[in-house]
């Protein structure tokens, strides 16, 4: 089955519901991109994981009107290494409006990071092997998100090509969803997601979707993806990418 995805570009966790039962704010992509954020960034503190060290790091986000996070604080404890770390997974997290929310306000919102030694050691076997001169330039430890226009070089995937190789590669690498495939489902799923520093893939969330499982397998996709992140200045620094993925069925299945 030849598949076909087409590319455009513009740079432009796991969560607990507050005491009211619903929320003014959801992380962006929800519940998926946050596993896959975790699969790709979290660093089991040393000590922790040879000790079998393991449960979730409870945070309170103080959110404002406006989806920014004033203040964080731990609820509660698994360690102290763990509960840094889960401070700083935290503090990349971007939040949107809750569906259906019209009136935004400033809610505390718990957030929980779970660590599990065994499952850790799954993702490290998983994780891809990023290499690129870009990995040996500083960082900028600002957790400014920057469009294109405001770098020097944008975010880029290590891949043959590179940008121009993009749409080969997830055209090859693109498995259609049994359930888009049996409803004959065709069309174009837009995600918007951050490139960190580290190259990994943050905040994913479908802007335009398909249905039957293609925005799952669009996730998928970009995190199997190796990145090299933007840079400013001679820094590492987080920027914007949109990416459309066209799914479109061969024309005898149709």
């Amino acid at each position: 089955m030849r598949i076909f995805a087409t590319v455009t570009l513009s740079f432009l966790f796991s969560f607990v519901s507050d005491a009211q039962g619903f929320e003014t704010w959801v992380p962006y992509g929800g519940q998926r991109a946050a596993d896959l954020f975790f699969e790709q960034e979290l660093r089991y503190p040393s000590a922790a994981l040879e000790a079998g060290i393991g449960g979730e790091v409870i945070l309170a986000l103080n959110i404002t009107n406006e989806g920014t996070v004033s203040a964080m604080r731990v609820l509660r404890p698994v360690s102290p290494e763990c509960d840094a770390e889960a401070l700083r997974l935290a503090g990349f997290i971007r939040w949107s409006v809750a569906p259906g929310v019209e009136e935004r306000r400033a809610e505390e919102r718990h957030f929980k990071v779970p660590f599990d030694p065994k499952r850790y050691k799954r993702w490290l076997k998983q994780r891809l092997v990023l290499v690129d001169p870009v990995f040996e330039r500083p960082v900028d430890t600002a957790l400014t998100i920057l469009t294109m226009r405001q770098v020097t070089d944008p975010a880029k995937p290590l891949i043959k090509g590179g940008i121009k190789g993009l749409p080969n590669h997830l055209a090859s690498e693109l498995r259609y969803p049994a359930e888009a495939y049996r409803y004959s489902l065709e069309g174009e799923v837009v995600v918007e997601f951050v490139v960190e520093t580290s190259g990994s893939l943050s905040n994913m969330r479908a802007l335009q979707d398909v249905g039957g499982g293609c925005t799952d397998e669009a996730l998928r996709l970009l995190h199997r993806t190796p990145w090299a992140p933007a840079i400013l200045d001679g820094k590492r620094v987080r920027s914007t990418m949109q990416v459309s993925i066209q799914f479109k069925l061969p024309k005898e299945t149709r």
